[in-house]
């Protein structure tokens, strides 16, 4: 378990491939939701951030580097 996400409860989480995640969570945010991640790497994957719209619902966006 990463030393962020102590005390959280199990939970599953879905990846939606986007062209473009910092363009995508600028759109989101604009559109009222929050970024619980903000837009980051994962060295050798790609790029990602978690999105959560103002109902609550989460899900993450991601844009895999190319291989």
């Amino acid at each position: 378990m990463p030393q962020d996400a102590q005390g959280m409860p199990p939970m599953w989480g879905a990846y939606v491939t986007v062209d473009d995640v910092d363009a995508t969570a600028r759109t989101a945010e604009q559109l009222g939701a929050k970024l619980l991640v903000p837009p980051r790497d994962i060295p050798g994957v790609g790029r990602f951030c978690v999105i959560q719209d103002p109902q609550g619902a989460v899900i993450s966006a991601i844009t895999y580097v190319e291989m």
